[in-house]
């Protein structure tokens, strides 16, 4: 009898869960399963949204620095003696950009990045370029390496020297030509620049643009307008209105020195507000479409999930400013 008692207790301490305590188990073990994932998932997505978008600003302001560096470097350069107006009492004259202007641009883009002379498609749709040139030597530029001493395009190539005859002196002219374009690689739309480095003095075409910067969809540029030569801008134009004949012609000198250079609209830019439209490298950032205001000024929903930011600086061309001696 002793014997079967401690049997029956046995059995009694050793019974399973019953089904509704198991059921709620898993129930509970679901929930807290779903929420880590859930969180996980959230984390995620908020890790990846800040890491795009940081990335997208800290490129943005990047290229703005870069485009803003050489704008203030157009048209800069060492004065040349022709002796035109030294015989006329003018002293030395400017500086020589061997034909071209110190800074000029293109609604709509260039024709081809690379042609000589520039073509522009002259419209309003796409992104805008631009070209900046100004002249430099030995001591004021960056060389290409140690063993090759010469003053570098935007792409590190090396620039041409330029041989002036008397009583010039010899110097370096840089072009560089930004613009937006679609990598065929990435198939991103990048910000490019095409310089006249690795090429022959006047040589053309240039060699190809490479990218600088990833994820520019867009870039529009309105130019300072210096009519009355008053080194202060008096009005503002995108490239499209100064190359019509609605903009009215600059007011010249009356009585103009020999040897001085053509007096033209883009020589009397003396300022560019620069904007680039900056887009996240990866789409699904946005929980919706994201609705922003473009370079034009324009209120635009996204047709992705992307994040989307404009950049936005005024440069002054520092050659042409009040207080400057060029």
């Amino acid at each position: 009898m002793s014997e079967a008692k401690v049997i029956s207790t046995n059995l009694k301490y050793s019974q399973g869960r019953t089904l509704v305590e198991l059921m709620i188990a898993m129930t509970i073990g679901l929930i807290i399963s779903l929420a880590v994932t859930a969180m996980f998932v959230n984390n995620s997505q908020t890790y990846r949204t800040f890491d795009d978008k940081s990335v997208m600003e800290e490129d943005g302001r990047m290229a703005l620095n870069m485009i803003a560096y050489h704008v203030r470097m157009a048209g800069t350069g060492p004065t040349l003696n022709t002796g035109l107006q030294t015989a006329t009492g003018g002293g030395v004259s400017s500086y020589d950009l061997t034909g071209g202007e110190a800074i000029s641009g293109c609604s709509g883009g260039y024709v081809s990045p690379v042609a000589v002379p520039v073509a522009c498609n002259l419209t309003t749709t796409g992104p805008d370029s631009f070209t900046v040139r100004y002249v430099v030597d030995l001591d004021n530029s960056n060389q290409a390496s140690p063993s090759l001493v010469a003053p570098t395009d935007c792409l590190g190539q090396a620039v041409a020297l330029n041989v002036r005859p008397p009583p010039g002196q010899s110097d370096y002219t840089v072009e560089n030509r930004y613009y937006i374009a679609v990598n065929p690689t990435t198939l991103r739309s990048e910000l490019y620049c095409a310089g006249n480095g690795g090429i022959p003095l006047g040589g053309a075409p240039f060699l190809a643009g490479q990218p600088i910067m990833e994820n520019v969809i867009d870039m529009k540029l309105i130019y300072g307008y210096d009519q009355q030569n008053y080194q202060s801008a008096n009005s503002f134009f995108n490239a499209a209105d100064l190359m019509g004949a609605t903009v009215p012609a600059p007011v010249g000198e009356a009585t103009p020195l020999p040897g001085d250079p053509a007096i033209t609209k883009w020589s009397r830019i003396v300022s560019a507000k620069i904007c680039l439209l900056m887009r996240s490298a990866n789409d699904g950032l946005s929980p919706k479409p994201m609705t922003y205001t473009n370079c034009s000024g324009t209120v635009v929903t996204a047709m992705d999930k992307r994040l989307y930011s404009t950049f936005t600086t005024v440069v002054g061309v520092r050659g042409r400013l009040s207080g400057s001696t060029l």
